[in-house]
C-alpha cells in the first residue's frame, strides 16, 4: 500500500531521491546499503512496488544523518560520506554577498552539470508550521522548480516558485545548500 502523506520538507526523504537522482546519472554512493538500495529502485520493472524500495532507501540513508533534526553540519557531513571522497560536494552556491550574483551562480552550476541540489529554505510545512524545510531544486528561471522530494508515492509534491520568493525563504534559512561540484 502507497503512504500517501506529504513528505515536503523532510530531510531523510529529499536527501534519498537527491542521492537516487545523482546515482541515476552516474554518481555511485560510497555506503554500500545506500547504493543497493539505488540499483533496486533503478531495476524496479513495471508493477514493482515502487514506494517499498523507496523506503527502503530512506531507511539506508538514515543512520548517516544521526540522531534528531540535523544541522547543516551534519547533512554536509553526510553528502561527503555519500559522496565526497569520489566526487566533490559544493556548498557555496549562497556565499555570495548579492543575491543576483547567487542566483548567475545557481544558473552557471544548472549550465555545467544539469543536476538538482538540494536546499534549506523558510516555509509552511504540510503540519502548518513555520520553519526551515529542505527542498530538491531542480532549476532556477523565472520561477525556481522545486522537485517532488518523494517521486515513489502517489502524492504529487513538485511546485514552481516565482525567483524572488525562493531567494527570500532561502536567505531567511541561511542560504544552505549541497550539491555535486
Amino acid at each position: 500500500m502507497t503512504d500517501t502523506a506529504p513528505k515536503s520538507g523532510n530531510l531523510d526523504v529529499t536527501l534519498a531521491t537527491w542521492t537516487f537522482l545523482l546515482f541515476d546519472a552516474g554518481f555511485v554512493p560510497a555506503d554500500a546499503g545506500v547504493a543497493a538500495a539505488c540499483r533496486a529502485l533503478r531495476a524496479a520493472g513495471e508493477g514493482a512496488d515502487l514506494d517499498t524500495l523507496g523506503v527502503a532507501l530512506v531507511a539506508a540513508l538514515r543512520p548517516l544523518l544521526g540522531e534528531g533534526e540535523p544541522g547543516f553540519a551534519a547533512v554536509e557531513a553526510c553528502a561527503r560520506a555519500l559522496f565526497g571522497d569520489e566526487y566533490a560536494i559544493g556548498t557555496d552556491l549562497g556565499t555570495a554577498a548579492d543575491r543576483g550574483e547567487r542566483v548567475r551562480a545557481i544558473r552557471r552550476y544548472e549550465f555545467s552539470r544539469k543536476l538538482p541540489w538540494i536546499a534549506r529554505i523558510y516555509d509552511r510545512a504540510p503540519s502548518g508550521r513555520v520553519g526551515p524545510l529542505w527542498v530538491l531544486v531542480q532549476w532556477v528561471h523565472e520561477q525556481v522548480h522545486i522537485m517532488d522530494p518523494y517521486p515513489w508515492d502517489d502524492v504529487d509534491e513538485q511546485v514552481d516558485v516565482p525567483v524572488v520568493d525562493f531567494m527570500v525563504k532561502w536567505e531567511l534559512a541561511g542560504c544552505e545548500s549541497v550539491r555535486i561540484k
